[in-house]
């Protein structure tokens, strides 16, 4: 990271900017040709660290590159916030940034399935659900465990 005087290091630090926001950005590519899409996400910290969850349709581009090439990057951002300046180039931005590399997979179990979806609800509502199986029916989990994650933020107004 270049910028070593915004990065962040510290778990519990990365688990609150987590906490502030709610759509990850999920990059792909399939024939040196990128594909970023938004999606609504869920984590957690198992033993082999952060593993992040969405959902979609059952067919589409998204499935269909992962399915090709499962290497992805994903962007969580709380969507910054503009800091003024006298000058043109003196403007900025506060935010707050994970990313991560990883691999997705495909959930195929439905008990995973429905554990990931409980984890995504969670992070999107603060509340516990439990899924049946017919609430699988026409869905698909997503599981991306992070083999590197960084965070990074710029804070001026407290």
């Amino acid at each position: 990271m270049r910028r070593k005087d915004r990065e962040i290091t510290d778990r519990d630090s990365i688990i609150r900017i987590l906490g502030e926001c709610k759509v990850m950005r999920l990059g792909m590519c399939l024939d040196n040709i990128p594909y970023v899409t938004p999606v609504n996400f869920g984590y957690e910290i198992t033993e082999k660290g952060f593993v992040f969850y969405f959902h979609c349709a059952q067919e589409g581009k998204r499935l269909d590159i992962i399915s090709q090439n499962p290497n992805v990057f994903i962007e969580i951002d709380n969507g910054g916030e503009i800091t003024e300046a006298e000058k043109a180039c003196g403007y900025s931005c506060d935010y707050k940034s994970v990313m991560a590399q990883g691999i997705a997979r495909i959930i195929t179990d439905s008990d995973e399935m429905k554990h990931a979806l409980s984890m995504l609800m969670r992070h999107q509502t603060g509340l516990d659900f439990t899924f049946e199986d017919n609430d699988l029916e026409g869905v698909t989990v997503c599981a991306v465990t992070a083999s590197e994650i960084t965070a990074k933020a710029r804070i001026t107004k407290n």
